[in-house]
């Protein structure tokens, strides 16, 4: 028994079983409703007001208490969320002491303890049935009933999350008991969504949508980042307390791990069977295709996969055998569409690969008989690059078709005006200033397709030094004072003190800055401002130019660093200068010092375009 004062928190009663006097610490221990005894209650009127509950105050309540605290022996007093320890022990001649405890905190990691024990027995048998190689059914119910006894509750579930073909999830029961069999097979109740779609515990009292399951946890199962289950636990006296559900996450893992080994016997079982009936054919036709094929059963589970496949999702055949071909899909052409179109046409899908990249793809099913039994060959070619090419033919076009015939068109009529001697003085010299300058959009057109294409053929000099990445910025700046006078716009620094020291190339590191620096003028507004900042990162130096313009449409951004994208101008001639390359070469001359560009543009707050740059340049071999 918990040692406990002698005079503290004491009740002294008479040969009759009366109060005589209470302890000075014994009012403190009263349920918080309960005014202290008077002298003269009985033994089983204290007892009440300790635990707060009703007692009859007879003689036979009294003699009960009596008799069970007989020799001394020390009994729990359970009421009011606390666990009082209790006992009669002689005091002076003629009296009787009942002594009494809060013991609360103790119990309480008393049965902590024994949750936790009884939870580690419970994983170690479950992973010696898992090794054994019974089967895991069967374990997963034991291991629902030991789960059951340790939360004392009446009603308990473990359920697997299936992937229905299209796409979506619904649960099934491997286990169920009392009122879970009739709550399981009608809509599963929204407490087990929700903990679908959290992913965490979720606790639910009796109501509508635990109907007559009274208290109630559910414990998610994950397996491998994803939903395979759950374990719901219900019909507990009491509500789920934090340290009894901290206990009961060790039980997820486990089960996880035997609705995995469940779901492996039962592919592996259903993979057997379909290779042995194919084996031959799929060794023929695989010895003599080049593409990517997948040969899926009638049930849509993938039988066959050969190496153009394994190239081209990235799924070795031992992992991809068994599983269902709906995995290798990402877009509205499921497997059963594709199988009822079995006609060997080639059709355009999207495919899905193993780390989730979606591609395009042709793919064309043929339906063939085995033993009897329909199988589905698809084979499929990787159309990306494909549609690649034809994407950049289709903008070359376009880009000849406007940014090369306007200043052509424009050049010629200027020229041919001057040459039939139709204009004189000052007018020939302005119409031979707009022929200059058509003529150095079109320089300049050419020269960035030029630049860009030696840095894609790695035919660009670059020759990475030491440098001062400051004075880069600065000249750069500089150069182009004449346009930010023109405006009135003003250049703010903010540059950490001192010499920015960086290996890279010097010309490429002007060109990069140019680039960007240009866009920020050509987009401010009059009188506005541009802002230059460096930031030191670590290792890697980020420098971020940021103007007040108009900002970059949200739609546009994604896309701003690629070929001949250009955004809506600020005035009607403000992008005309631009041949829609510059962000595309800066994009790759950072590529090539080894760091990373990207851009910014918060609605009304202009745009800031950055790029960062390791400190040394990796060389790539």
């Amino acid at each position: 028994m918990t040692q406990m004062p002698d005079d503290h928190a004491v009740a002294v009663f008479d040969a009759a079983a009366r109060l005589i006097r209470l302890g000075p610490g014994f009012a403190a221990l009263l349920a918080p409703d309960r005014a202290p005894p008077a002298p003269g209650a009985s033994l089983a009127e204290v007892v009440a007001a300790l635990a707060g509950g009703d007692a009859a105050p007879d003689a036979r309540t009294t003699g009960m208490l009596l008799r069970h605290l007989a020799d001394g022996r020390a009994d729990d007093l359970a009421g009011g969320g606390r666990t009082f320890e209790i006992a009669l022990a002689p005091g002076d001649p003629g009296e009787t002491r009942l002594r009494v405890a809060d013991v609360t905190r103790e119990r309480h990691l008393q049965r902590s303890a024994a949750r936790r024990d009884a939870l580690l027995r419970l994983l170690g048998d479950l992973e010696t049935a898992a090794l054994a190689g019974g089967d895991p059914a069967d374990a997963i119910g034991e291991a629902l009933d030991r789960l059951m006894r340790l939360c004392e509750c009446h009603a308990g579930l473990v359920g697997e999350w299936r992937r229905l073909p299209g796409g979506t999830f619904a649960p099934t029961a491997i286990a169920a008991r009392g009122a879970w069999v009739e709550a399981f097979a009608a809509p599963p109740p929204p407490v087990l969504l929700r903990a679908f779609d959290r992913l965490a515990p979720t606790a639910a009292e009796a109501g509508p949508e635990t109907a007559g399951l009274g208290h109630t946890v559910i414990l998610p199962v994950a397996g491998r980042g994803r939903p395979v289950g759950m374990i719901a636990l219900s019909g507990r006296a009491e509500p789920f307390d934090d340290d009894l559900v901290d206990c009961l996450a060790a039980a997820p893992p486990a089960l996880a791990l035997l609705l995995s080994l469940r779901t492996q016997r039962q592919r592996r079982a259903q993979a057997t069977r379909d290779l042995r009936a194919s084996r031959g054919q799929v060794r023929a036709i695989f010895d003599t295709i080049r593409e990517g094929a997948v040969i899926a059963s009638a049930s849509g589970t993938v039988v066959g996969f050969n190496a153009a496949a394994e190239g081209m999702f990235g799924w070795a055949v031992a992992e991809v055998l068994g599983r269902p071909f709906a995995d290798l899909l990402a877009d509205a052409a499921t497997p059963e569409r594709l199988f009822a179109e079995g006609d060997g046409r080639r059709r355009e899908i999207a495919a899905r690969t193993r780390d989730g990249r979606v591609f395009p793809a042709e793919v064309s099913v043929s339906r063939v008989a085995v033993d009897g039994e329909p199988l589905y060959v698809a084979i499929l070619q990787d159309i990306t690059e494909r549609k690649r090419v034809a994407r950049m033919q289709s903008e070359l076009i376009a880009t000849v078709g406007h940014d090369l015939r306007a200043p052509l068109t424009s050049l010629l009529g200027a020229l041919r005006l001057v040459n039939g001697g139709a204009l004189g003085g000052e007018k020939a010299r302005g119409m031979l200033d707009i022929a200059e300058r058509n003529g150095r959009r079109l320089m300049r057109l050419i020269t960035d397709l030029l630049d860009l294409e030696r840095i894609n053929a790695g035919a660009i000099a670059f020759r990475p030094e030491p440098c001062d990445l400051g004075a880069v910025l600065r000249q750069c700046v500089e150069n182009h004072r004449p346009l930010t006078e023109a405006k009135g716009v003003r250049v703010a620094w903010s540059l950490p003190e001192g010499p920015l020291e960086i290996e890279a190339d010097a010309d490429r590191l002007a060109q990069i800055a140019t680039n960007v620096f240009a866009n920020a003028v050509r987009f401010s507004p009059e009188g506005g401002e541009i802002a230059v900042r460096v930031v030191e990162a670590g290792d890697a130096l980020r420098v971020e130019i940021a103007d007040r313009g108009p900002g970059i449409p949200q739609d546009f951004l994604p896309v701003m660093f690629d070929r001949f994208r250009r955004a809506a101008a600020p005035a009607p001639d403000a992008a005309a200068e631009g041949s829609g390359l510059g962000l595309s070469i800066v994009r790759a001359l950072v590529a090539l010092h080894g760091g990373r560009v990207g851009a910014v543009s918060p609605p009304g707050q202009g745009a800031t375009v950055y790029f960062e740059l390791p400190r040394k340049t990796v060389r790539k071999s």
